[in-house]
């Protein structure tokens, strides 16, 4: 089901990546990479239940931790979508859906747990930071590193495509 209303991580991604403005040949266009994506139920649920997250302001656990901002929220989506979409759009592969939850001092971590590998990607609350992340197969190969999370990354694809 799209929406007439564009939300704040497409506009993100429209002019960060305008390249993915335009449709590839045997592609979908951008605008309908949410209602034509087989996983697109799942991802934009999780993506509505993140918005949970915003309900939780400073020292929500009583504890002194950060509250949670709707800028970190939206670069969190961003950084998923970009990432989704490229998959289904270059591959034809749907995104594991990821678990989206509060992470320490204000960021967002995006989480998925799978049964043969996982990846964490940690939205940091500072714009000007660098997003973090860890990955493991459970096997010969573990991954950690930063990333800046403004930007498609195609090593944290590839490792999605597993």
């Amino acid at each position: 089901m799209s929406t007439a209303q564009t939300l704040p991580w497409e506009e993100e991604i429209e002019e960060k990546n305008p390249q993915w403005n335009e449709p590839k040949e045997g592609s979908s266009k951008r605008g309908k990479f949410l209602t034509e994506s087989p996983s697109n139920i799942l991802l934009k649920a999780e993506i509505e239940q993140a918005k949970r997250i915003l309900e939780l302001k400073d020292d929500w656990d009583g504890e002194g931790s950060a509250g949670y901002s709707e800028d970190t929220l939206n670069r969190a989506i961003t950084f998923l979508i970009t990432h989704a979409q490229w998959l289904w759009e270059s591959c034809g592969i749907s995104l594991p859906v990821p678990k989206i939850g509060p992470g320490p001092d204000g960021s967002i971590d995006i989480h998925w747990k799978q049964p043969s590998w996982e990846l964490l990607v940690n939205i940091p609350a500072d714009a000007d930071e660098a997003a973090t992340f860890y990955g493991d197969n459970y096997g010969a190969h573990k991954i950690r590193g930063s990333l800046d999370a403004r930007n498609f990354n195609l090593g944290i694809a590839t490792w999605l495509m597993n």
